[in-house]
């Protein structure tokens, strides 16, 4: 049975460099963290200081020229430790997580969903590779997710394709599809970069009902200080690659030890010396 506050995922000291014309890129050199059950983790920075490669090794869906060099990925299950980054990427193990236990929403939900195929049959095809539903529990499933979605007229919808959807819609749909199989752990990389402010709203209040209701952990991606203020409970400030501080969101936010630690000022809490939290 799970506890309280209890790590499902462990990362310690993971390194993941990049390898172009001959030069190594350290994406990611160093970076430690813990992800607590029905809680929500916020990773900020800038862009480019590792915060989206942190996520696709974790997910073993690094791009080419990538890899994890040393370090440790643990997910812990029931009384089970799997080291995620021994798996193969392709293999059945990893692909039996990816989508069950571990999901992910991207930044841009074009470049996640496939153009060719209905909304509905994308929800449909996770379920039929995660679980032993059959054709009417499984169309049963896809349009109570889409209607938990806030998407209306979901039995309509679920034939729509992708391009048919708005982005705030999207979204929405890709969220759908990340927990039709209830992970215990989702990953939103930039949910909302490019949706108004309105559409931002519903999304991370969607998140957080999900959060609440199925006690999902989540890895929050952004560069947004007022969402991480907002929504994490701890968060992990990084920069070039490496994680410069980690904590409780309040106690991070009201007194950044980085301020009292020059030259490891980062840019965002240097915007906020003149400001009050």
């Amino acid at each position: 049975m799970e506890k309280d506050n209890e790590i499902i995922l462990s990362v310690k000291d993971l390194k993941t460099y990049i390898y172009v014309n001959n030069r190594c890129n350290r994406a990611v050199d160093g970076v430690s963290f813990n992800v607590h059950k029905g809680k929500t983790l916020g990773i900020v920075g800038e862009s480019g200081c590792g915060k989206s490669i942190t996520a696709s090794s974790i997910m073993q869906l690094l791009p080419k020229l990538s890899r994890i060099e040393s370090g440790e990925i643990v997910y812990h299950k029931d009384d089970e430790a799997i080291r995620i980054d021994l798996l193969e990427r392709n293999g059945k193990p990893m692909r039996d997580l990816r989508g069950a236990d571990i999901s992910m929403i991207f930044q841009d939900p074009m470049t996640a969903l496939n153009p060719v195929y209905t909304i509905g049959s994308q929800i449909k095809e996770n379920l039929l590779y995660h679980t032993s539903m059959d054709k009417k529990s499984m169309t049963k499933k896809t349009i109570e997710m889409l209607e938990k979605m806030g998407i209306p007229l979901p039995h309509q919808r679920a034939e729509e394709y992708p391009h048919q959807f708005s982005g705030g819609m999207r979204q929405r749909a890709m969220i759908a599809m990340a927990m039709s199989c209830n992970p215990r752990i989702l990953i939103a990389d930039e949910p909302t970069t490019a949706l108004d402010v309105t559409i931002q709203a519903q999304i991370f209040e969607l998140m957080q009902k999900l959060k609440e209701e199925h006690q999902t952990a989540i890895i929050l991606i952004t560069h947004d200080m007022g969402v991480i203020a907002e929504l994490a409970d701890d968060v992990a400030v990084m920069y070039m690659g490496s994680i410069v501080e980690i904590g409780n969101v309040h106690e991070v936010l009201r007194k950044p030890a980085s301020l009292q630690k020059p030259p490891l000022i980062h840019p965002y809490f240097r915007k906020r010396q003149k400001t009050e939290y």
